[in-house]
């Protein structure tokens, strides 16, 4: 009976052993999933920030687009603005001059003063 008892005790240490490895190996396998799906999320989580920051860089070059738009039709304007005062001035002081010249100019006496 001792051999049959040995016997026994064995197929059931065996089962032990069998059924303690298949615990370990989904124990592994639990802990491949979950390390997988951590990943998974780490590297969705990335991606959304890359996403942010990209959208943000977007925005901010469009709004560097503008703002260089805006500064050459602002020095558009200014040469512009600066031409008008120029042949303005141009114009405004040839008529001062000619009204100094004029003003300079010996005056004429007409006919009807000499009579007197």
């Amino acid at each position: 009976m001792t051999n049959k008892t040995t016997a026994v005790a064995r197929k059931k240490a065996a089962a032990a052993k069998k059924k303690a490895a298949a615990a370990k190996k989904k124990a592994a396998t639990e802990r491949r999933k979950q390390t997988a799906a951590n990943a998974a999320a780490a590297k969705q989580k990335m991606r959304e920030r890359i996403a942010a920051a990209s959208a943000a860089l977007a925005e901010a070059n469009a709004e560097l687009a503008a703002t260089r738009k805006r500064q050459e039709l602002l020095i558009k304007m200014a040469e512009k603005k600066q031409a008008a005062v120029d042949k303005f001035m141009e114009i405004w002081t040839k008529k001062e001059m000619a009204k100094i010249e004029k003003a300079l100019k010996p005056k004429s006496r007409s006919k009807s003063s000499k009579a007197k």
